[in-house]
């Protein structure tokens, strides 16, 4: 009998062990006519995505990401949504903790899962300042971390929502 494989990849990098920790560096915004092609203003919207793909795997698996919202804290940047982007149900189980589950049916049929995060600049005057040092950092860019956590899946085992505030 062969060990069952197990091989996943995070944002196209290999997840090493069972946990990966990254930064997401770069949101797609959207475009306005007030804001040069590529390039975020107070007033824009966009998003980013963690994409995990468990093809070289021969497990269900479960997974659990992990998002640091607080440096959000003190801007105008507001997360306004977590989805699937595939529209499959994604579990919120802690403060800013979202998970799920892929089954082997879903692994054999080469699926992905791909978790959306949709964020808002505010155009606030009273975060003038704030606003003005984001534009100044490494070229305009601030980072989001993100941890993945990944476990096989037993039968049985469910996702418990987060009830707290």
């Amino acid at each position: 009998m062969d060990i069952a494989k197990w091989d996943i990849k995070v944002n196209d990098d290999i997840l090493s062990g069972s946990a990966s920790t990254f930064t997401i560096n770069r949101v797609n915004w959207s475009t306005s006519t007030n804001v040069k092609e590529g390039k975020a203003a107070p007033g824009s919207y966009g998003y980013f995505d963690v994409e995990i793909d468990p093809n070289g795997t021969d497990t269900s698996i479960k997974y659990d990401v992990e998002f640091d919202f607080s440096v959000l804290e003190d801007t105008s940047f507001t997360v306004d949504n977590i989805i699937e982007v595939d529209g499959k149900p994604i579990v919120r189980t802690g403060v800013s903790t979202y998970s799920n589950i892929m089954t082997l049916d879903e692994i054999r049929n080469n699926e992905t899962n791909t978790i959306r995060v949709f964020l808002t600049w505010a155009n606030n005057e009273a975060n003038n300042e704030s606003d003005s040092e984001i534009a100044k950092s490494e070229n305009g860019k601030f980072r989001i971390p993100v941890k993945v956590y990944v476990t096989q899946h037993f039968s049985g085992e469910v996702l418990t929502p987060y009830s707290g505030g």
